[in-house]
């Protein structure tokens, strides 16, 4: 107890060494502008504009003990200066001139400084006028496990530390008017940053890359009403491309142990691309009985990609062996429509028939000229021109019906239909010769159709005025976009109870869902693709009193999944995963006082995985076994004064305990990846305006 007593109180000094010079500074002259007779500032006098904001800004300090590279992967948290929530409202109440740029501006921001990830949010208007929308966001990256993307030797060469920004701008002119309205906007996302990858699939050589991938859109539109149709139409640009490089040039034996060390590595991949896209929308009520809504989509995107490596293999260190060099250069481009279209007729007020029809295609062409130069005693190369076509279409229809008995009781049934049909097209052609000829297997052409059919069932019971349960049902085959895929067989189950009684409230939800694809049991080792996913949930929260607040919940997850894995030269095998997750919350405030608020919280993830599973004898060619056994508990505590009407202070403490179990009878390729660390914080809320006191 005194060494946990002793780690917090350190921590805690470094807290306030962080805080203490800006802080001090900040209350002192706070103080005396308080004390002083000298008028407010002019946004608490101007009769004009209204204000109101709030900031609190602090810091932490952060201990971590055990692994650090696992924390930074789950949290990413540091040391030092942070903007928590912080906003601002400005209201332009008309007074004093005839012009008037916006009736309100608010601007929110937070997680800036030693966060991983900060957003600044704006939001501008004049009534009738115009509406400015703009979402700014920074994340921070950091992914350094060492359970991950590892081969003989332990290494995990996929790590990542990059940075990326995005955001999205949005006006729209004459938000309010019923008959026509235009809609322009632009995003943005970059990023980039260090990172580590392996050099291919069939070898594992540590290559360091610096990411660079950057994508642009620009969109304008337009809603309106003509002849009683709601229409709106969108369309949008994109600019997109990725310059990102792969550089290896210290000597490195690799992954695999041999008599080879790979010295040098120079790559380059870069894509640029762009994609046009339009959607057009339009709905239309009749009589209040019959609903109809239209959408079609179409998009065309287009890239140009190469690929250019130069790399040397060494013998011991000693002399080159093989200079290699690869060129590739090529382009593709995707056309797709896709078209939705529903109806919805009111025959009774209690009886309701729907029918949505859904149509999506597209055509995926692209070719590339492939060019080897290897160097070796004896010089080989290859020359290649390869064309690829695929040509999708998929068409869905969904039928459902609506009954409601009365305002307690309602069902709906509905039946889905899907089919898919695809092509599939491939040349290759061996350039070096004159005349051209075939790669073998060349042309090769195949096609296919698959059918699904699905059940939809659901209801909703309200046993009393406060208690509602939904509950559907949902059973038939999954069909997906890849072309080879077969159709998995699916139950779907969800049930979901919402009550509220006085001052309590609870909910409590079952999923069940079953995936599986037909077994081809004549092999030695069974082809087996199957999900079994069930999560059970419960949340409670009590307000007895204004004062006193508190909420809690489980969640339980129990996933098993298996599936047959093909190796190149081996034998198959039966690959296994399981997931026994158990997550528990519990969170308090108390207000004993109007100036001092307290909070608790904890939090408790736990999955068994493993636990009662038994473990048959592992082999390497016919077993792969899977699970991630964890126990990760996270308090905190956190109190908030109030000083007064314009100031309140808060100091806190998080704790962090997160453990990767043994399973009993196994023993683990990598070790654990444990860690504790301690983060205590504090801050000042400031708050400014005439209804700064009226919180």
């Amino acid at each position: 107890m005194a060494k946990s007593t002793h780690k917090f109180s350190k921590c805690l000094r470094g807290t306030l060494r962080i805080l203490s010079g800006g802080v001090t500074a900040f209350i002192f002259s706070f103080s005396a502008s308080a004390q002083s007779p000298s008028p407010s500032p002019s946004t608490e006098t101007d009769d004009r504009y209204s204000v109101q904001a709030s900031t609190e800004i602090g810091g932490r300090w952060l201990d971590v003990n055990g692994n650090e590279n696992k924390f930074r992967s789950d949290l990413n948290y540091r040391s030092g200066f942070r903007v928590f929530d912080s906003s601002i409202l400005i209201k332009d109440n008309g007074k004093g001139s005839s012009f008037k740029a916006f009736d309100s501006a608010l601007i929110i921001a937070s997680g800036w400084g030693a966060d991983p990830g900060g957003f600044v949010r704006a939001n501008v208007e004049r009534d009738g006028v115009y509406r400015f929308d703009a979402n700014v966001r920074r994340v921070g990256f950091y992914n350094f496990l060492n359970n991950n993307a590892i081969g003989e030797t332990r290494i995990n060469y996929h790590n990542y530390d990059t940075r990326r920004n995005f955001g999205d701008l949005d006006l729209t002119i004459l938000p309010d008017n019923p008959k026509i309205r235009f809609r322009f906007g632009g995003s943005y996302n970059v990023s980039n940053g260090p990172f580590t990858y392996s050099t291919r699939a069939s070898d594992a050589f540590l290559v360091n890359g610096s990411s660079a991938a950057r994508s642009y859109d620009l969109r304008a539109g337009a809603d309106g009403n003509l002849l009683g149709f709601n229409l709106a139409f969108t369309y949008g640009y994109r600019s997109f491309d990725d310059h990102s490089g792969y550089t290896l040039t210290a000597p490195q034996e690799g992954d695999r142990i041999n008599n080879y060390d790979f010295i040098s590595m120079r790559r380059s991949n870069p894509i640029d691309g762009q994609t046009h896209y339009g959607v057009l929308s339009v709905q239309r009520t009749f009589a209040k009985k019959l609903d109809f809504t239209a959408r079609i989509l179409h998009s065309l995107t287009t890239n140009e990609f190469s690929w250019n490596e130069f790399a040397s293999y060494y013998s011991n260190s000693t002399s080159a062996i093989t200079n290699e060099q690869i060129n590739i250069f090529g382009d593709s481009s995707r056309p797709q429509t896709r078209g939705d279209l529903g109806i919805t007729w009111s025959i009774t007020e209690k009886f309701r028939i729907s029918n949505t029809f859904t149509y999506d295609g597209f055509n995926l062409n692209g070719g590339n000229l492939f060019a080897q130069d290897r160097i070796t005693p004896t010089t080989a190369l290859t020359r290649q021109f390869n064309y690829a076509t695929t040509r999708y279409r998929r068409y869905m229809n969904l039928v459902e019906g609506d009954y409601q008995f009365n305002n307690r009781f309602g069902i709906n049934i509905g039946y889905r239909y899907t089919r898919r049909d695809f092509s599939l097209l491939w040349i290759g052609s061996n350039i070096i010769t004159i005349p051209p000829t075939p790669l073998t297997g060349s042309p090769q052409e195949e096609d296919g159709e698959n059918i699904t059919n699905t059940v939809i069932v659901g209801t909703r019971i309200k046993p009393l005025k406060n208690w509602s349960i939904f509950a559907d049902f949902e059973k038939g085959k999954a069909d997906t976009v890849f072309t080879r895929a077969g159709s998995a067989d699916f139950t779907n189950f969800r049930v979901k109870s919402m009550m509220r009684f006085n001052r309590v409230s609870a909910n409590v939800s079952y999923i069940d869902k079953q995936n599986e694809i037909p077994t081809d049991t004549t092999r030695v080792v069974p082809r087996i693709t199957d999900i079994s996913n069930r999560t059970f949930s419960a949340t409670i929260d009590w307000n007895p009193i204004e004062a006193l607040n508190l909420s809690g919940g489980y969640n339980y997850q129990h996933l098993t999944s298996r599936a047959t894995v093909t190796f190149s030269g081996l034998p198959d095998a039966l690959s296994e995963y399981f997931l026994r997750d158990h997550y528990f919350f519990i969170d308090a405030t108390v207000k004993p006082h109007k100036r001092l608020t307290f909070f608790g919280s904890y939090r408790w993830n736990k999955d068994r995985s493993l636990n009662g599973v038994v473990v048959p004898p592992l082999s390497t060619t016919t077993l792969l076994l899977g699970a991630y056994p964890i126990d990760f508990k996270t308090p905190e505590v956190r109190a908030s004064v109030r000083l007064s009407r314009y100031l309140d202070w808060n100091i806190g403490y998080q704790y962090y305990d997160y453990s990767e179990e043994p399973v009993q009878n196994i023993q683990w390729a990598v070790p654990f990846q444990n860690y504790k660390a301690h983060m205590p914080y504090m801050s000042l809320r400031i708050y400014l305006g005439k209804a700064a006191g009226d919180r």
